[in-house]
């Protein structure tokens, strides 16, 4: 029997969380609440400005190298944020107001041959239940919903677009015994550009977008 601890208001079992971490090949997240904070800020314009904590950048393309892909359910942009963040990373799985992220994750499951207990999912809402009730790791934000971390295997410390993500690829990789490679990788520069830039200077703006 695992150690439970008291993540939040809920109580999980962290031996549980990094046994189903070890089987991931796909992890899905939202944008908003997950990439980026709660806050929207507007210019005098009216133009809508958002932030992306730019080491959860990092922890997206820290997956991806080690062979779990990461795709983007983004569900409210309407400015094209989120395919903007996804494009800087050079993410080649995200897919634009989703209605039914269920259903897309059916989609991903299919094309990449995996079942769910190798799908991981971040949330914060209530539209997130869905997927997270049937992944094989479900995780919450800190700042998540009560009733998102009451389905949820785990808990991060850190709140939606202020470093969960970044939380998150660190306690995958080490369920997966592979992030004393990775940081050997890192700290000599023996990695993609992409992630070579994020974890530096934070991502460059692309071409064309």
């Amino acid at each position: 029997m695992g150690v439970t601890i008291k993540q939040g208001t809920a109580e999980k079992d962290i031996a549980d969380a990094r046994k189903r971490a070890r089987k991931l090949k796909l992890f899905v997240h939202d944008v908003h609440g997950v990439r980026t904070s709660e806050t929207l800020s507007c210019d005098v314009e009216g133009r809508r400005l958002y932030g992306f904590w730019h080491m959860d950048g990092f922890g997206d393309l820290s997956l991806t190298a080690n062979g779990v892909g990461v795709a983007f359910l983004d569900t409210t942009s309407i400015d094209g944020e989120g395919l903007f963040r996804a494009r800087e990373l050079k993410l080649d799985k995200f897919y634009y107001s989703v209605t039914d992220k269920a259903a897309k994750v059916e989609e991903l499951k299919k094309e990449m041959n995996i079942g769910y207990k190798e799908v991981a999912c971040l949330g914060s809402e209530l539209s997130d239940i869905p997927v997270m009730k049937k992944a094989g790791l479900a995780i919450a934000t800190s700042d998540a919903k009560d009733e998102v971390k009451t389905v949820a295997h785990y808990i991060t410390s850190a709140p939606g677009g202020r470093g969960a993500m970044r939380e998150m690829c660190e306690f995958i990789l080490r369920a997966m015994d592979k992030w004393d490679g990775w940081i050997e990788k890192v700290t000599k520069m023996e990695y993609p550009q992409e992630a070579r830039v994020v974890a530096h200077f934070g991502a460059t703006r692309p071409t064309g977008v």
